[in-house]
């Protein structure tokens, strides 16, 4: 399956400490729902490599997953076989006419266009008293506050607490939101990774260009980085005598915090019951 950049897999390579804070943090959303789904019909929507809805199905009657992508549902199927997980394709999925108990949407929301759209499709999949399970990046300190557009060429648009909060409240009065975060040694380095981005991204993503301009300009600092990069490293003769730490390799998934008011947080969980 070809590496986006965008669908994380238990299978994928950690190179870096923000690879591994990426990777426990998908897999503690993930054990976060365990919770609301034990003997319930669940879909997973937006399965990506169906690493997380094989963890679902631990604990639920049943799983449907279901991905825009043939590539990622094929590799899902060849990869996390299970006898109560379903596999499915979004045009697929379309034909169905079956309602479940709980609905999760993990890193799906900042990629939707029509965002009112989407929640009004999945509100409607929800049994009475079901809920929608809804993760995203957190934006307080990915981006600068109106003037900056998402410098993930693959978002459309970011949430911060209370932005998700008001527009989710739109569809379900019963909306809860919480925050991930961790130990602040282990999450600090997410979270300056994160500031120093929006500030080095800032020219290419004003909030008045619209998004070719923005992805293009994008795309071009990037190659440009990564020419620099290059010339850089190869006028460096110490590297390769350095040792890499990767001390970051002893936090485990225990080390992710999901709650309400942390210091610092760099994702957000919605829980909404449909009433």
């Amino acid at each position: 399956m070809k590496d986006t950049g965008e669908r994380h897999d238990f299978n994928s390579v950690i190179v870096s400490e923000t690879d591994y804070y990426i990777h426990l943090m998908h897999l503690a959303t993930y054990n976060f729902a365990l919770k609301y789904v034990k003997n319930k019909r669940v879909l997973d929507f937006g399965c990506g490599a169906g690493y997380g809805s094989q963890v679902l199905a631990r604990e639920a009657a049943s799983v449907v997953a279901v991905d825009i992508s043939p590539e990622a549902i094929e590799y899902a199927i060849k990869t996390y076989p299970n006898n109560n997980l379903e596999f499915k394709e979004l045009t697929e999925f379309i034909s169905m006419d079956e309602k479940f108990d709980v609905i999760t949407s993990f890193q799906v929301i900042e990629h939707v266009t029509k965002v009112n759209d989407y929640i009004t499709k999945l509100k409607n999949k929800l049994k009475p008293g079901g809920l929608l399970i809804i993760s995203t990046p957190d934006r307080s300190d990915r981006l600068f506050n109106i003037i900056q557009k998402p410098w993930n060429i693959f978002h459309i648009r970011e949430y911060s607490d209370v932005s998700l909060q008001r527009f989710l409240k739109k569809y379900f009065h019963d909306t809860n939101i919480l925050k991930i975060t961790s130990h602040q040694d282990f999450v600090k380095h997410e979270i300056l990774r994160r500031k120093k981005q929006r500030l080095i991204t800032l020219p290419c993503t004003l909030f008045f260009y619209p998004n070719f301009l923005r992805i293009g300009l994008l795309k071009s600092q990037a190659w440009l980085f990564k020419k620099l990069k290059q010339i850089l490293k190869g006028n460096d003769h110490l590297s390769s005598s350095e040792i890499p730490d990767h001390s970051f390799l002893n936090y485990t998934v225990e080390d992710i915090q999901i709650s309400e008011c942390p210091q610092t947080s760099t994702d957000l969980i919605a829980v909404c019951r449909l009433q």
